[in-house]
């Protein structure tokens, strides 16, 4: 489950693998949420966001919690249902021009990008290289 060819991506499939722990959690300048999610099989998923908001607030609070269910709502929202109930909630910010960085992308360990924004606009593409935990 953990390669998916890009050609034979969908938003459905990337979200519907999504599941692992959560074994790094910390924010970079300026306000960038990087997520790191080992999934079943031992493999890496990345989550970072840009010009985007994001809840719980802390970082640290999302360490050791597993995801259970991804999903995006009509606005951009990528909301994940965490083992403990809570949700890891990504907002996209108001404001953006189309020359902006994408509010969120998030990197499967098969190498593929799932990237939405600026403003209405969804792109899953090749990324460099795959990661395992």
């Amino acid at each position: 489950m953990a390669t998916v060819i890009a050609q034979q991506a969908s938003l459905s499939s990337l979200l519907g693998a999504l599941r692992g722990e959560i074994v790094d959690a910390r924010v970079g300048y300026p306000d960038v949420l990087h997520v790191e999610i080992c999934d079943l099989d031992g493999d890496s998923w990345s989550l970072v966001t840009q010009d985007a908001e994001w809840s719980p607030v802390e970082a640290g609070d999302l360490l050791g919690r597993t995801i259970e269910k991804a999903e995006v709502g009509a606005g951009g929202d990528l909301q994940c249902q965490l083992s403990d109930g809570t949700v890891l909630a990504v907002r996209p910010t108001d404001g953006t021009s189309g020359e902006d960085p994408p509010y969120w992308e998030l990197i499967t360990p098969g190498g593929v990008v799932l990237e939405f924004g600026p403003g209405v606009r969804w792109q899953i593409s090749e990324a460099d290289g795959a990661g395992s935990c």
